[in-house]
C-alpha cells in the first residue's frame, strides 16, 4: 500500500510492504533552511501503542552513557527483542563452555530514538511492522538548536508523553498481507537480521535454539509446508521441480501429503558436474540429494539427469492441482522462487517463496514439470520451453499480469528483454547472487540523466573485474551494494552452512534472491522474479524458471521494501564500517554515532541540481517517477 501527504512544505510517502515500511520525506525549499533532521512516530492503530523510530547517530552535545548501553535504546529491527527461555539457555551453556559471558547485544551501536536524534536522510526504512496491519506514521521536521532537540527529546521520552513534540505531517497505511487473493509472498531474514537477531538471541549459535531458527526462516519455510498442505487427500497432486533436496522438515511435509493419498512426484537435480571432462568431486549436491532421499524413504522421485555436463536443474517450483469436475488432475497454483530446499537457503541466505494461484500459470509449470520429470534432453526441452514461454520481444510486448520464461533456451532474448528493461527504467533495482550477462552490465553505464539504479550482489565479482563496483559508482544514477559478513555467532553460523554443509554452486553464497524491479513507484511496476540468474548459463544451459509481473503494485511494494532492507544494511556496512578498515585507525564508539549535523548542511546534497541525492529524495517522496 501506499499514500502521500502534505502539510506546510513537508511532503511524506509511506509505502507499506508486508514485513516492512519505507518513509520518504520532501522539504520544499525555503523550509529546509535550519531543519537539523526529522523526528518519526508510529503508532500502531489496532493496539493505540505508540513508539519513536530509532537512529543510530546522534549529536554530540548527547554522549553515549551507561543507561544507553545498558538499554540498547530501541532494536532497529525486531519489534519484540526480549530473549527468549532457550537463547537464555543457550547463552549459559555458551558462556560456561567458553568460561565467558555472552557479548551484549548492539554494544557497539546503541539505538537513539528520533525524538533526540532526528533523522538527517530523506528516506528511512521501519522494519518492526507485522503483514495485514494498519500503522499511523508523523514525521515533524526539527528546527530547534540541537541542544534542545536532545533536551526535549529525552524528556519525551521519560515521560512517554509523545504529543510533546507537537506538528508534522501524518500518513496512515495498512501492511500487505502475505497471502494475498492472487499471489503470497515470503522473504526470510538473511544476514542482514544480525543486529536484531543480537537484540533478541544474543551472540548465540542459532544451531542451539530453535526458536531462533524460526524466526530466521521468519515464515518462509512454513508457508512452504503449508502451501504443500493444501494437498489434503486424493482428489490433489503435487508436482515439484527441486535443485538442493535435501532439508528432512520439506521432505516430511511431501512425505506426509502421500500418506494422504496425494499424488505426489518429484523431479530432482542429479546431474554431475564435469571438470576438464571427468565428473567434479567437488560437486556433491546429486549425491547429497540422493542420500537425503534414502533417509527419508522416499519413492515418489524421479533424477533429472540428462544432458548431465555443465548444466543443473535449478528449478524449485511446485504445482498443486486438484481433481476437476471431469475426474482429472488440474493444476490450481505453484510455488517459486529462490529457495531450495536445505539449512542454508531457509537460514543464511536471503531468499524468496511466491505462491501464484493464476490457473494459467499453474497449468504453464505443470506442463514443463513434465518435461523435467521424464528427463527430455535439453534439445527437446528447449523446443518446448520455446513453445510454453515465448519471451515478449521488448518492454511494450510485456502483458499486464504474470507471464512465465522457462528455461533453457536456444537464445538470449530473455537477458535482451532484461538488458531494455534496465536501459528504459528511470528506477532499477537489480539483486544477483552471481555474475550478471555482459549484456545487463553495459546498461548501467553511461545513464540517462535522473536515473536511479540499485545494485544488489552477493560479491563484487557480479559486476565484473576487479574494480568494477568503484567504477559503476562514479556514475552518479548508480548506488551498489555488496554482501560483507561480520564475526558474530549468527554470521559463524550461517558461514558453516554456506562454505561446508550446502551446495557446490552455493559456497559463501548470501544474497540468493533474483530480482529486477523497474519504475517499482509508479502504477506500472515491471517484476522479474524466479530461480533463473541473469546470466548466459541461467538462460540457455540450466533448467530454470522465471515470473514477469507487471501492474502489480501490491506485489511490488512487498519486494522493494524487502530490497531496500538489505540493500541499506550492506551498503552501510560496505561504505561506513568499511571506512575503519584497511588499515586505518577504528574510531571509537562514541566517535563514529555522534554523526548528526548541528546545522542544515545535511540536507546540501539532496537539493544539487542533478545529484544522486536529489534525485534519491524525488523518486521515493513519488516526485519523480
Amino acid at each position: 500500500m501506499r499514500a502521500r501527504a502534505s502539510k506546510d512544505g513537508l511532503t511524506l510517502r509511506v509505502i507499506a510492504g508486508s514485513n516492512n515500511v519505507l518513509l520518504a520525506m520532501d522539504l520544499e525549499e525555503p523550509k529546509r533552511k535550519g531543519c537539523l533532521g526529522f523526528t518519526i512516530e508510529r503508532t500502531d492503530v489496532d493496539t493505540g501503542a505508540r513508539r519513536w523510530l530509532p537512529n543510530m547517530l546522534r549529536f554530540d552535545v548527547d554522549p553515549l552513557d551507561a543507561a544507553d548501553i545498558a538499554q540498547a535504546a530501541i532494536p532497529a529491527v525486531e519489534a519484540d527483542p526480549k530473549p527468549v527461555p532457550a537463547a537464555k539457555k543457550a547463552a549459559k551453556k555458551r558462556g560456561a563452555a567458553k568460561n565467558a559471558a555472552p557479548r551484549a547485544p548492539d554494544q557497539d551501536a546503541p539505538m537513539v530514538s528520533t525524538a533526540r536524534a532526528p533523522l538527517q536522510k530523506f528516506r528511512w526504512g521501519d522494519y518492526t511492522v507485522d503483514p495485514g496491519k494498519s500503522y499511523r506514521y508523523r514525521v515533524v521536521p526539527r528546527y530547534d538548536p540541537a541542544a534542545k532537540i536532545v533536551q526535549d527529546g529525552k524528556e519525551a521520552e521519560r515521560r512517554r508523553e509523545f504529543d510533546t513534540i507537537q506538528g508534522g505531517v501524518t500518513v496512515e497505511v495498512k501492511t500487505e498481507n502475505n497471502h494475498g487473493h492472487d499471489a503470497s509472498v515470503f522473504f526470510n531474514r538473511g544476514a542482514a537480521a544480525s543486529r536484531a537477531y543480537n537484540s533478541r538471541y544474543g551472540d548465540n549459535d542459532p544451531a542451539r535454539i530453535p526458536d531462533a531458527l524460526w524466526w530466521l526462516s521468519r515464515g518462509l519455510e512454513e508457508a512452504l509446508i503449508g502451501f504443500i498442505g493444501q494437498a489434503v487427500d486424493s482428489s490433489y497432486a503435487v508436482h515439484a521441480a527441486i535443485y538442493e533436496f535435501q532439508k528432512p522438515k520439506l521432505l516430511e511435509a511431501l512425505t506426509r501429503a502421500a500418506g494422504r493419498g496425494v499424488d505426489v512426484k518429484v523431479a530432482y537435480h542429479a546431474r554431475q558436474k564435469s571438470k576438464q571432462g571427468k565428473p567434479d568431486p567437488a560437486d556433491k549436491t546429486a549425491a547429497r540429494n540422493r542420500a537425503a532421499i534414502a533417509a527419508a524413504g522416499i519413492t515418489f522421485a524421479k533424477p533429472r539427469d540428462a544432458d548431465p555436463q555443465g548444466a543443473i536443474m535449478h528449478n524449485k517450483f511446485v504445482v498443486l492441482l486438484k481433481k476437476g469436475a471431469n475426474g482429472s488432475m488440474q493444476p490450481i497454483a505453484v510455488w517459486t522462487g529462490s529457495t531450495n530446499w536445505t539449512d542454508g537457503a531457509i537460514y543464511g541466505q536471503l531468499n524468496l517463496g511466491h505462491a501464484s494461484y493464476n490457473v494459467k500459470i499453474a497449468t504453464a509449470y505443470n506442463d514443463y514439470f513434465q518435461s523435467l520429470y521424464n528427463n527430455d534432453s535439453a534439445r527437446d526441452i528447449k523446443k518446448h520451453t520455446q513453445f510454453l514461454t515465448p519471451v515478449p520481444r521488448d518492454r511494450d510486448s510485456i502483458p499486464h499480469g504474470v507471464t512465465p520464461i522457462f528455461s533453457p533456451q536456444s537464445k538470449l532474448e530473455m537477458i535482451d528483454l532484461y538488458a531494455e528493461l534496465c536501459r528504459t527504467g528511470k528506477i532499477v533495482m537489480v539483486s544477483a547472487p552471481f555474475v550478471l550477462h555482459p549484456k545487463i552490465l553495459a546498461t548501467f553505464k553511461k545513464t540517462p540523466k535522473g536515473t536511479l539504479r540499485f545494485l544488489m550482489a552477493d560479491k563484487g565479482s557480479s559486476f565484473g573485474k576487479a574494480g568494477a563496483v568503484k567504477l559503476l559508482e562514479h556514475d552518479a544514477a548508480n548506488q551498489v551494494s555488496v554482501a560483507t559478513t561480520l564475526s558474530s555467532a549468527l554470521h559463524d553460523f550461517q558461514g558453516r552452512l554456506l562454505e561446508h554443509e550446502e551446495s557446490f554452486h552455493h559456497s559463501g553464497v548470501h544474497i540468493h534472491s533474483k530480482i529486477i524491479a523497474i519504475d517499482p513507484f509508479g502504477q506500472d511496476p515491471i517484476l522479474v522474479t524466479g530461480s533463473a540468474n541473469f546470466s548466459n548459463n541461467s538462460t540457455k544451459t540450466n533448467d530454470e524458471n522465471s515470473l514477469i509481473i507487471r501492474g502489480d503494485t501490491a506485489v511490488m511494494d512487498i519486494y522493494i521494501t524487502e530490497f531496500m532492507r538489505m540493500f541499506e544494511h550492506y551498503w552501510f556496512r560496505a561504505h561506513v564500517e568499511g571506512k575503519t578498515k584497511g588499515g586505518k585507525k577504528k574510531k571509537s564508539v562514541e566517535a563514529r554515532i555522534a554523526g548528526l549535523k548541528k546545522d542544515d548542511s545535511w540536507t546540501d546534497p539532496y537539493y544539487k541540481s542533478g545529484s544522486r541525492e536529489e534525485t534519491d529524495r524525488l523518486a521515493f517522496a513519488g516526485l519523480a517517477t
